[in-house]
């Protein structure tokens, strides 16, 4: 005999446990479903029993029944006689203790071909009764072989389920910017976990003992809310346009209202629940407007994800349907799950394809970047060098012109060559130092500063240089500064230079004030605030937006003077961001402006010395030069330079320092010279055609037949940062750009002259 489901029309005795006493009662009711009266009313809650006659052909003998899903409490009763029992049954709330569980029991050999079936039910707790999934009647080997088909299935999904769930939280851990991976993995873990519960043996109901009933109700409940919460969210993570949030907040709403009814009793609960899951459904339609959405769009996969989306819809309603007690729909519910998590699936897996193509594509544009950005520093750097090295000896001759004797019309074109000379050469510096910021390749240079030093020095230069009779410049320390200050003073300096000169470009007669204020921040850092305020033009408030853009003009209509190369602002919004600050500007135009910028700075520990400061931490604001400095260093000097223009210039310099110097216009001559001469001091050109300046410097500093080691100090027109670390790393000991200054070859005379001359590399 095969197995027999027992659907159909069974007899329903309301309120009454003992069917003999009603016998002329012809109630029936649909089973499995909720139990109903003869005119299909459905009763309340409350107790009956369900009886059923079932003919067996003759001489059956060994056989089985498997109960269904029955709700709350049961007992199953053959020919009068009590053959299994589930939770107690109740005539009350307070009675009745709710137990599921699904066994398979024998019964008795069949009297006259037939089997007097009764299942007495009390349904308290739940408002929802009757028994909801089909009693099956057979023999031992065909119930047990479809029970482990069943159990089979639901392992099935479950593995299914719990390998998509741990395949994608592999992805995630690995692609962390994937939030659909976590999504998904928590939409198949949950679904995997409610097979437990909801699948189609609901095995775990078999191991729970007496009083786990609300537990597992409560369980479903918050599962399926979380189901959805994930469900949501990964929809969410796909498509987040902020015009879909109404839909998405929506969701969130109605799924979390599940967790007001949490303390309520089982009865309300259940009821509650009901209206939910179905509040839910409806909500859960909306989903499908941003997909559909995509669809009109043409987003990629949004085809195949709304088919995939309108069967998850289906198999919520067919949950729904099964806490309703519908008929057969646990099962497909189920399998819908896992197709789709499988389509699912497939579709985050052309997802990351085209992301991977996305990624490969933003990585090679990047590195085609790269190489723009790394070709136009190198090209800038070279025209940087070719500007440079000419520039060197047009502002060097303007110098030597400068101390002949000139009448004053000669000395008024000479100013004009030497202002347009100077505003070229700050045009090169301002794009190289644009150009390595924008690049990446900027970093500080952090040491100790003698901070109130050098912003009076600072201030001081800036005055020498304006008219007092038409501009005050002062500035003003707000509270006591720290002595020392771990910075970049060659960045901080420009900062405070492109400010200052910003001020006084725009202000033809008034006041400057630049305030500073520090705030300590612990015991060995400080905020350092500092403002620049002018009663100048001020800004128009149309022309903030671009201010700190490069190559911004905001008073281009004004007058030749006021014109710049509109980096100066953009480069010190960027060297403040750099030093870990921040700036902003405050403007009233017509009547002034007021930059302002701040950023925290590490104090030198109470160890430190300050002698130990390269320059004593001032600011190198000098203009003169000793004409006697070679009475009071005599130093001998080689210059090691392959241009005539530059030796001629740099010999020219020496001299009126008071220095007769070596001269060698190549790499060899520059060896035999500095193992002839032993000169105290080489400038070393960095590009000469046979041996270039860093071969040569690696060359005596490895010599044996040298007895005396110079000082090495490198001329070059390459201002980048690497090539300083690639000439002091051959061995140079000090870094000069072209063009040279007389002042500036002053100051490096004297530094190493008190020196003793020792040279930092042997």
């Amino acid at each position: 005999m095969g197995n027999v489901p027992l659907n159909g029309e069974w007899k329903i005795h309301w309120e009454n446990w003992n069917p003999k006493e009603d016998s002329s009662n012809k109630d029936i009711t649909i089973v499995p479903g909720h139990w109903t009266n003869a005119s299909g009313g459905k009763y309340p809650t409350g107790f009956a029993t369900l009886s059923l006659t079932i003919l067996v052909p003759e001489h059956t003998k060994n056989l089985y029944l498997q109960n269904g899903v029955t709700r709350n409490a049961f007992e199953i009763v053959i020919d009068g006689e009590t053959i299994y029992q589930s939770g107690q049954i109740g005539k009350n709330y307070e009675q009745e203790v709710p137990h599921l569980n699904i066994q398979t029991v024998s019964l008795p050999n069949s009297q006259n071909n037939q089997i007097n079936l009764d299942v007495k039910i009390s349904c308290f707790h739940y408002h929802i009764c009757g028994i909801a999934t089909p009693y099956t009647l057979g023999s031992h080997s065909g119930i047990n072989k479809s029970f482990l088909e069943a159990i089979s299935r639901d392992i099935f999904v479950l593995a299914s389920l719990l390998t998509l769930a741990f395949f994608h939280l592999i992805l995630y851990l690995f692609w962390r910017d994937e939030k659909t991976h976590i999504y998904f993995a928590a939409v198949c873990f949950i679904a995997a976990i409610r097979l437990f519960t909801t699948g189609e043996t609901r095995f775990i109901y078999n191991y729970l003992p007496l009083g786990f009933y609300e537990t597992i109700v409560k369980f479903n409940g918050i599962s399926f809310v979380l189901l959805y919460l994930s469900f949501v969210l990964y929809v969410k993570e796909i498509y987040n346009a902020k015009e879909y949030r109404f839909v998405y907040r929506a969701n969130f709403f109605v799924a979390s209202l599940l967790f007001f009814a949490l303390p309520l009793n089982m009865l309300s609960f259940s009821k509650f629940l009901g209206l939910h899951l179905i509040l839910s459904l409806i909500t859960l339609f909306g989903i499908l407007y941003p997909i559909i959405h995509g669809v009109i769009l043409k987003k990629a996969g949004s085809r195949f994800f709304l088919f995939s989306v309108i069967a998850t819809m289906a198999l919520f309603s067919l949950d729904i349907l099964t806490e309703f007690a519908k008929k057969g729909t646990a099962y497909l519910a189920q399998y819908g799950f896992l197709v789709f998590g499988l389509s699912q699936a497939l579709f985050i897996a052309d997802r990351m394809i085209e992301n991977f193509k996305n990624k490969e594509r933003l990585k090679q544009e990047k590195e085609n970047a790269e190489a723009k950005v790394n070709f136009k520093t190198s090209f800038l750097s070279t025209m940087s060098h070719e500007i440079r090295t000419p520039m060197n000896g047009i502002l060097g001759m303007t110098q030597i012109l400068k101390q002949t004797e000139l009448t004053e019309e000669q000395k008024e074109y000479l100013n004009l060559i030497q202002f347009s000379g100077d505003n070229l050469l700050l045009l090169v510096n301002d794009i190289l130092d644009l150009t390595k910021l924008e690049s990446g390749q900027f970093e500080l240079h952090l040491e100790p500063l003698a901070l109130p030093k050098f912003l009076n020095d600072c201030i001081n230069l800036f005055k020498s240089q304006s008219d007092p009779n038409k501009l005050t410049i002062s500035l003003e320390l707000v509270n006591s500064l720290p002595v020392f200050l771990i910075t970049d003073q060659r960045r901080f300096a420009q900062i405070l230079t492109n400010l200052l000169s910003n001020a006084i470009k725009f202000t033809e007669k008034g006041t400057i004030t630049m305030s500073v204020e520090s705030t300590p921040v612990s015991d060995d850092t400080v905020r350092v605030a500092i403002s620049v305020k002018d009663t100048g033009i001020g800004i128009p408030e149309d022309r903030m937006g671009i201010l700190f853009q490069p190559f911004s003009q905001i008073h281009s209509h004004l007058t030749e003077k006021t014109v710049g190369t509109g980096l100066g602002l953009a480069i010190t919004k960027k060297l403040v961001e750099e030093m870990g600050g921040s700036i902003s500007v405050q403007s009233v135009y017509g009547r002034g402006s007021n930059f302002s910028f701040h950023f925290e700075s590490q104090v030198p520990s109470k160890s430190f010395r300050p002698e130990t400061l390269a320059n004593n931490g001032e600011l190198s604001t000098k203009t003169e030069w000793d004409s006697k400095l070679a009475f009071k260093y005599p130093v001998k000097i080689l210059i090691a330079d392959d241009d005539p223009i530059n030796q001629k210039v740099s010999d020219l310099f020496l001299k009126k320092l008071g220095f007769s110097a070596l001269q060698a216009d190549n790499g060899e001559k520059t060896l035999d010279m500095v193992r002839s001469e032993l000169p105290d001091l080489v400038f070393m050109d960095i590009q000469m055609p046979d041996m270039d300046g860093t071969t040569v410097t690696k060359c005596i500093r490895q010599s044996k037949t040298i007895s005396k080691q110079p000082v090495i100090i490198a001329l070059t027109a390459n201002v980048l940062e690497e090539e300083k670390q690639r000439c002091l790393s051959a061995g140079m000991d000090d870094f000069m750009t072209k063009p040279l200054l007389l002042h500036d070859l002053d100051f490096m005379i004297r530094k190493w002259a008190k020196k003793d001359l020792a040279p930092s590399n042997h």
